[in-house]
């Protein structure tokens, strides 16, 4: 069995093709958690990305007034922004389906254009005008909307860049002709197709596939956000030259503190303080094109941290294709075989360094981490797998099922979580039930000796015997000493 799960296994190409050509190796079983920030198309010395920058700026002015004619309707329409899937980025545990800018969105971004961001794209303090600036302030807007909106804005380029690749590293075999919806015509307020020959998955049906430059993409936030805002705010009022505005600053701040605030007192100062002098805004970011440096070099860490991860997963996947074929092969059982994929991943952990997966940089991962890795022990298998099934009763970490009959849950949970024992009372007997799954099994990653004495703890205090049941799985995530120190 061929493992394929990267753009370059796909296409049976070298990785280092997508290198040079400066693409991202995107993974084609899920998204990857990255996303394009258009400050670092601000910040790039390639006139290029310069233009695009302007051009996503110039649309969303172009919206604004849209939104501020009170003398024609408003079409909806024009303010939703579907996910571009084709590029394999986004949230997505599994997949590459997103929801999209949809209605919701397009009636919260009108109406901030209506109130606090009227003024947007007139900015005279910061050198240019920032998309990202409408997710600092309000609800609704945050950076789904950088992701998806600036994603469809420079579609049409990122078509062009993939043809490119497409045509000069690519067989015809491994490449069709596509019509896509990708220019807007200012003059009919519509999307405009063209054609475009890309990459394609090999079915009768197949969609193509996108790839992304890999120096505009980053990491959990932009480089302008409201979390930073909030975290700089003494910054940016104590670096204010007009000593006017900067006491008047300080005074309505401060005024608006109780006696020993706490942190949400901070905050709900902060948000008074910038409703009342918007301009502060325009400073933040002002401060933020000053470092345009820092966030490239903040953003290629970030980039670079993913690939490492991704490198560790196709690791893992190479070995369950080496020495796991039976995983492959049907047995309508989905208890057992949910149990020897999470034997198999404890068996990895432990055993032969897979523990290292979950470090970087001396900090542990997350559950995420570990219910990603336990999705790909799936892979070309015939049962139905699904992340985050909500049947009613809350979101389960899995739901592994063969037919309508057959059918087990699988959650994830971390040693050190404070809620432990009261999840593994509760957590996955509710979500069997809601799901009217047969069999539950419960993974808990453990990073010391300590937290796995506390575990047993737990679980003998509940089932009252010092036997671990089956289907409580404890792995020992420590980290271990290479066999020549034991």
């Amino acid at each position: 069995m061929e493992l394929k799960i990267t753009f370059s296994d796909y296409f049976q190409i070298p990785s280092s093709t997508l290198e040079k050509y400066g693409a991202l190796n995107i993974c084609l079983s899920s998204d990857l958690p990255l996303f394009i920030d258009p400050f670092l198309l601000f910040a790039s010395e390639k006139p290029e990305y310069q233009t695009l920058h302007n051009k996503i700026v110039s649309h969303l002015v172009s919206l604004k007034n849209i939104a501020l004619d009170k003398n024609t309707s408003t079409n909806l329409g024009l303010f939703q922004f579907r996910e571009r899937e084709q590029n394999w980025l986004g949230f997505c545990k599994y997949g590459n389906k997103g929801k999209g800018l949809g209605p919701k969105f397009a009636r919260d971004i009108i109406s901030a254009f209506n109130g606090f961001y009227k003024d947007f794209g007139d900015e005279t303090i910061s050198a240019k005008s920032h998309i990202e600036k409408l997710t600092l302030m309000g609800k609704g807007i945050g950076r789904d909307f950088i992701s998806d909106f600036t994603t469809n804005l420079i579609f049409e380029y990122l078509l062009e860049y993939t043809q490119s690749f497409a045509k000069k590293h690519l067989t015809p075999n491994q490449t069709k002709t596509f019509s896509v919806r990708c220019k807007f015509d200012n003059k009919f307020k519509t999307w405009m197709p063209r054609d475009f020959v890309l990459p394609y998955f090999y079915l009768e049906d197949g969609d193509f596939i996108i790839l992304t430059p890999f120096d505009i993409l980053t990491k959990d936030d932009a480089f302008i956000c409201s979390s930073d805002l909030y975290a700089s705010f003494n910054k940016i009022a104590s670096s204010l030259e007009n000593s006017t505005l900067r006491d008047s600053i300080n005074d309505y701040f401060r005024g608006h503190l109780p006696i020993s605030p706490k942190k949400n007192d901070i905050d709900c100062a902060i948000t008074a303080t910038i409703n009342k002098f918007p301009e502060i805004l325009d400073y933040y970011i002002r401060i933020k094109e000053s470092e345009k440096d820092r966030a490239k070099a903040i953003s290629a860490e970030k980039r670079e941290k993913e690939v490492k991860e991704l490198e560790k997963i196709r690791g893992f996947c190479d070995k369950i294709i080496a020495t796991c074929r039976d995983f492959f092969v049907i047995k309508p059982d989905s208890y057992a075989e949910s149990l020897k994929r999470v034997i198999y991943l404890k068996e990895f952990i432990e055993n032969n360094d897979g523990y290292r997966i979950f470090y970087h940089n001396g900090k542990t991962a997350s559950e995420e981490t570990i219910q990603r890795i336990f999705r790909l022990t799936w892979i070309s298998s015939p049962y139905d797998v699904n992340s985050e099934v909500n049947n009613g009763r809350g979101p389960a970490d899995y739901k592994v099922s063969y037919g309508g009959s057959d059918a087990a849950i699988v959650e994830f949970k971390l040693a050190k979580s404070t809620s432990l024992e009261k999840n593994l009372r509760n957590q996955t007997e509710i979500y069997k039930k809601a799901s009217k799954a047969i069999s539950d099994i419960k993974v808990i990653l453990c990073y010391s000796v300590i937290e796995i004495a506390k575990v047993r703890k737990i679980i003998k205090k509940i089932t009252n015997s010092d036997v671990i049941p089956e289907n409580i799985v404890i792995i020992d995530a420590s980290p271990k000493k290479s066999a020549s120190k034991v």
